[in-house]
């Protein structure tokens, strides 16, 4: 992670207005301008003498804080060999800072650097959260105020608000979420436009050198974005400048600026980007991404033993000190080394190694964070399982690389389960049953602007595993709404190698990943209908459950249906379809008693919840976390089903993203329907987007029609109900049925 990316301009100014003169603001100066040319031990001496000079002045506590703030960065950023950082955020509040309400928003802001730091994003963006939750208000009240103590105030508020807006820009970068990196990048542009008319340039600056960053990891991924150059020109101006001149944060734009070289591939601009670098001025991180830059610099020139050097350098300043993922770094930079060198044993090890770090930061945590969160921890360092998995089939051992592809898609998965239970833990390994076909796809690497990217797709059966090399086109938009023509391109480039595994198979069971959630398989163009058309189509969870199915199930079933809209009219009727198959019916509105009780303890073979789907934060965008809204105070959340006793073997969840999967994740994230199926359901069936309520409640009706057919199973039975519900239903309807899905685990 970009070292200088962290550094704000919020430890620069002080809130409020200067300190008179004394020995205090002479060291305080002095910090700043120690900061400026790089010197990080001198500064942090300087911050522990001001504070010396300061702590007997109450009258001073803005000072203060500002220099507990620069202390906290400097420990944090430039020295965290040296293990201060927590000291300086206990030093803050100890200081009496929390006292004055135009330093909480800071406060939080170093708490949100801190777990990023760390990886811990869901803590990082729930600290993000409390900084604009603290500074809206304290900004509102002084958007209008004319004063000069108000109009400073203002500004350094701006700057709060600006900073937390970029560091969840590049959280959102990290994790690869196309959605939330748009939304953040547009507040950012905001407080920018602020701090532009404000002729603050440094601060502009600093925020510019972080998007550009963002940036570079979108890059980094094959994600089609904008040019970042431009705004590393820019900053490096401001930061090489009279008057905004810093040394340190110029060396961190040089080595982005080498870096976007090097992704296009202009050798002779990465030279010349670093040609400028001031050693003594660079942090250890900062050291070992410029040891990575040219590293991959002169493996693309074909100079193997200046790489080797590169590579024994970022090995030798061993990383893990300062980074948390340090020794990856070091594993990957060998890996490639050794494939340069064609030594495809030394890779293999390498990237083994690389993919036992993956695992063991995992398995550290006691509880893993929520959905993307936990999953882009994994997805950052996808870059080793890629070349692991494309090295095992070139030797042709293909369990061991679906092995390795299961393991890694569903590895955040795995660890946010086993909060419930450690079954979950355990990888899925089993085989297929006699006709079952399973389709597992992973990607091996990403692709550059409209090119095709190297995918490999496995196809399971009780008879053995298959891979294929497969290229497939970027998803563009939402692919439930793409026409007929584009969703055929997929078809040929992910069905079509595996024809004749489709044509011998009974059910056929998808596992997709990454961006591939996004894409309704089962209605894929397929030998002039849909796949559907072939065989039933399910999609499996690929990870052990926490129980098996409960033992006391009967044949009844419970119908429990909101208070609002069409939900106690599709209740009603979900009831009498049911009754009119001979299944005994309990049918509970939203405002009985207890109404999930009967859901959550047992002895049901089947519950239709109809519902609103929503999100219960507005951290969305970040985790598929649905919760089921039935009305008033009535709320099923995932939590709940996770911690039940028993749930009903198959279970219909009539509501809008119900079934959410993530398409900014390996995993496709744990979902409702996924809760389900963790605690023994054994079908669920849901919605990955947002449904049309007379859509879901006519295939409802059709599925529990086609499944009281005597030869009727469930996945038999969803084929059935897709099939005819999209014959009956208008037009404009029927790309809805899309977003239905059949789970299994």
């Amino acid at each position: 992670m970009n070292p200088a990316i962290l550094a704000a301009t919020l430890w620069l100014r002080i809130t409020g207005p200067e300190p008179a003169p004394g020995p205090a603001a002479t060291l305080r100066e002095e910090r700043r301008a120690a900061h400026r040319s790089g010197e990080p031990r001198r500064e942090l001496e300087l911050v522990q003498r001001e504070l010396a000079a300061l702590a007997a002045d109450s009258q001073q506590l803005a000072a203060a804080c500002d220099a507990v703030q620069a202390g906290y960065r400097v420990c944090s950023e430039r020295l965290p060999e040296l293990g201060c950082a927590g000291g300086y955020l206990q030093r803050y509040a100890d200081t009496g800072c929390l006292t004055d309400a135009l330093q909480w928003p800071r406060y939080h802001y170093m708490w949100a650097l801190h777990w990023q730091r760390q990886l811990e994003f869901t803590e990082a963006l729930a600290a993000l959260r409390r900084v604009v939750e603290a500074a809206q208000p304290l900004f509102l009240a002084r958007l209008f105020r004319s004063d000069p103590q108000g109009a400073a105030e203002f500004l350094d508020l701006t700057r709060d608000l600006a900073a937390s807006a970029a560091v969840r820009t590049e959280i959102a970068a990290h994790l690869r979420n196309r959605v939330a990196w748009q939304r953040s990048f547009a507040a950012l542009s905001l407080f920018l436009e602020v701090l532009a008319s404000e002729g603050d340039a440094y601060a502009a600056a600093i925020l510019r050198n972080q998007v550009a960053w963002g940036l570079l990891v979108l890059r980094e991924a094959g994600l089609q974005v904008a040019d970042p150059v431009p705004l590393l020109t820019d900053a490096l101006t401001t930061f090489t400048r009279d008057g905004t001149r810093d040394r340190s944060q110029a060396n961190n734009v040089r080595i982005n600026l080498a870096l976007a070289a090097l992704q296009r591939g202009a050798l002779a601009d990465v030279d010349r980007a670093l040609a400028g670098l001031d050693d003594a001025a660079m942090s250890p991180e900062e050291r070992m991404w410029l040891d990575i830059v040219r590293l991959r610099a002169a493996l693309a020139r074909g100079r193997l033993d200046e790489a080797a050097q590169w590579q024994q350098s970022l090995a030798d300043a061993e990383p893990g000190a300062f980074v948390p993922m340090g020794p990856w770094f070091v594993a990957w930079t060998r890996g490639l080394v050794a494939e340069a060198r064609g030594d495809r044993d030394a890779a293999i090890a390498a990237y083994q190694v690389a993919e036992a770090l993956l695992e063991a930061h995992a398995h550290a945590r006691d509880v893993a964070a929520y959905g993307a969160a936990a999953d882009g921890r994994f997805r950052m360092f996808a870059a080793t399982t890629r070349r692991l998995l494309d090295l095992r089939i070139g030797d042709g051992d293909v369990r061991a690389a679906l092995w390795l592809a299961r393991n890694a898609r569903n590895r955040a998965l795995r660890m946010h389960a086993r909060q419930w239970c450690q079954e979950a833990e355990r990888p899925r390994d089993d085989a297929p049953g006699p006709g079952a076909l399973h389709l597992l796809y992973f990607p091996l690497d990403p692709a550059g602007p409209g090119d095709l990217a190297p995918w490999l797709g496995f196809a399971v059966t009780a008879a053995g595993v298959r891979a294929e090399l497969l290229d497939v086109a970027p998803i563009v938009g939402d692919a439930h709404r793409l026409s007929r023509e584009t969703l055929s391109t997929f078809s040929e480039q992910l069905l079509a190698p595996f024809a004749a595994d489709i044509d011998a198979a009974e059910v056929v069971t998808i596992f997709p990943t990454d961006a591939l959630h996004d894409l309704p398989f089962h209605a894929l163009p397929w030998d002039g209908g849909i796949l559907l058309d072939a065989a039933p189509v399910q999609y499996g969870l690929d990870i052990a459950a926490c129980d098996d199915p409960s033992p006391r199930a009967a044949a009844a079933a419970l119908v429990v249906s909101g208070g609002d809209f069409a939900l106690p009219e599709e209740g009603r009727a979900v009831t009498a379809a049911l009754q009119a198959g001979g299944v005994p019916v309990r049918h509970l509105a939203a405002e009985a008693p207890e109404p999930f009780a009967p859901l959550l303890t047992g002895g049901l073979a089947l519950a239709h919840l109809a519902a609103h789907g929503q999100h219960p934060v507005d951290e969305a965008v970040f985790a598929a976390d649905v919760q089921l809204v039935f009305g008033g105070a009535r709320v099923l959340t995932r939590e709940a089903i996770l911690a039940a006793p028993a749930v009903p073997r198959l279970v219909y969840l009539s509501a809008c993203r119900s079934s959410f999967v993530d398409a900014d994740t390996l995993g496709g994230g744990l979902s409702l329907a996924h809760a389900f199926l963790l605690r023994g359901a054994r079908q669920v069936v849901g919605s990955v987007r947002d449904v049309d309520a007379d859509a879901t409640r006519t295939f409802a009706l059709e599925f529990y029609a086609a499944l009281a057919a005597p030869e009727g199973d469930v996945a038999a039975a969803w084929r059935t109900a897709y099939l005819s519900a999209r014959a009956s239903l208008e037009p404009s309807l029927q790309g809805d049925l899309r977003m239905l899905r059949l789970f299994v685990p």
